[in-house]
């Protein structure tokens, strides 16, 4: 199927599945929330949604099952998931929850881990599970592949490197392997106004998403040991303070000159107007990179694996969605939910999930109908990244860390002060707010 005939798909089924449903109305009557026939979902409105509603509608002609949706904008997600988990019952039978609430709605203990619903069920074998975090250790207050089974993943999103192949070419370059090599590679194709050598997030919304990567191919962390339960600041390290340093070198010598005031929408558009040679950005970003009707390099557009740190180690950043499935609701809605969250995980599925616009949610799709198909070539690098994704701040005071962490980095980056500065302070305050609530913590070291 082509991509302009699923886009037609995508819209006509939206608006058929959308239209049928009175969304929110429904979601109050009582009589629609005993109706276990009925599985009623929290979804953000996203580039996203469209792929999973033709699933859900798939599902629903395939098996009768009727779908209640209530598509809400990301920023009021939390409100609505915080209110309905903590209601007598529960107004959702699945909720979708962005990486970053992932361990708010763990913590609190508002899912039914997935084995108590069906005991043999355990994500199959080529499922990603984001650097463990469909997986909770109540005991450790963290993310654990030998925890309880609370999430599965409804759409994929890690952050991979784009570039010009035709730039490439033209200048003899290879794929970079290393931060380095980007750097060297960043700059022969750096000729500004017309060309920058490289392009990233800065802003304090988005740059610690952007600057994981750099930091955790260095060797550097956030936090001690976050499996066993150890949330001590580590920072503010050697390794962290030479890929703040790597990260800042990137965006002041072959950035497009506003590195601290770029956001995604503008990031993209560098991208998409042949003004950007290369950069970092969610592997969503694709689908509007290749589509000619939103940018002139959709031949020419290419995806990777994140360059590695000095000592070779490659990573990503999780920035995924998984679905739970709340403990206040009837055990009939929770069967009947997991029973299409299984289907959803199929290899088949997943096919049909990406060809109409998602991100999967899978790294075996290799040998499918994919493959083979030159719109869908950004597979292979998304599988690789998510493979080596991780969770930045894994715990339940994750939004409140990323708030400090960049308002530093973001201030190291426009320069108002120095990469030590920004990385002793952020590590103080981190430090202060974790003690605050109850850590046990070793003091972090100064630079």
């Amino acid at each position: 199927m082509s991509k302009r005939k699923i886009g037609r798909y995508t819209r006509r089924t939206l608006g058929r599945l959308l239209a049928g449903l009175s969304l929110a109305a429904c979601l109050t009557s009582p009589a629609f929330a005993q109706d276990a026939g009925t599985i009623r979902i929290l979804i953000s409105q996203s580039p996203w949604l469209n792929s999973f509603v033709s699933l859900v509608d798939q599902y629903q002609k395939d098996t009768g099952t009727k779908f209640q949706l209530d598509v809400t904008p990301f920023g009021g997600m939390v409100d609505k998931m915080r209110n309905s988990v903590r209601a007598q019952q529960g107004s959702y039978d699945i909720i979708n929850i962005n990486a970053q609430g992932l361990a708010e709605m763990y913590a609190g203990g508002f899912l039914r881990p997935l084995k108590e619903i069906d005991s043999s069920f355990s994500l199959p074998e080529g499922v990603l599970d984001f650097g463990g975090s469909a997986h909770w250790n109540a005991s450790k207050s963290s993310f654990d592949p030998k925890g309880e089974l609370l999430g599965v993943p409804t759409n994929g999103n890690v952050l991979v490197l784009y570039y010009r192949s035709d730039l490439y070419r033209q200048a003899g370059l290879k794929v970079p392997q290393t931060w380095d090599d980007l750097l060297a590679n960043a700059k022969k194709l750096h000729n500004p106004p017309k060309t920058y050598g490289f392009v990233s997030r800065g802003t304090r919304e988005s740059i610690l998403f952007d600057f994981s990567p750099v930091l955790f191919s260095h060797g550097g962390s956030f936090f001690a040991d976050p499996e066993t339960g150890d949330f001590s600041v580590t920072l503010n390290s050697p390794q962290g303070l030479q890929a703040l340093e790597t990260f800042i070198k990137l965006n002041k010598e072959v950035g497009a000159g506003n590195a601290g005031a770029l956001e995604q929408a503008e990031l993209i558009q560098l991208l998409s107007t042949g003004k950007a040679a290369q950069g970092t950005a969610v592997i969503a970003a694709v689908a509007d990179l290749q589509d000619p009707n939103k940018s002139i390099v959709t031949d020419t557009i290419e995806t990777a694996l994140l360059p590695a740190g000095p000592g070779g180690k490659h990573a990503s950043v999780a920035g995924h969605w998984m679905a739970g499935i709340p403990k206040n609701v009837p055990e009939a809605n929770q069967k009947a939910a997991l029973k299409f969250l299984k289907w959803f995980l199929q290899k088949d599925t997943q096919v049909a999930y990406t060809q109409a616009g998602g991100i999967p949610i899978r790294k075996d799709l290799s040998d499918t109908a994919l493959a083979g198909d030159p719109a869908y070539r950004f597979i292979k690098a998304f599988s690789e990244n998510a493979d080596v994704a991780k969770m930045n701040t894994p715990l339940k005071e994750g939004v409140r860390m990323k708030e400090v962490i960049s308002l530093y980095l973001n201030r190291a980056l426009i320069g108002e002060i120095s990469a030590k500065d920004a990385l002793n302070g952020a590590a103080t305050e981190m430090n202060q707010i974790l003690t605050a609530a109850g850590y046990k913590l070793t003091p972090p070291k100064m630079l």
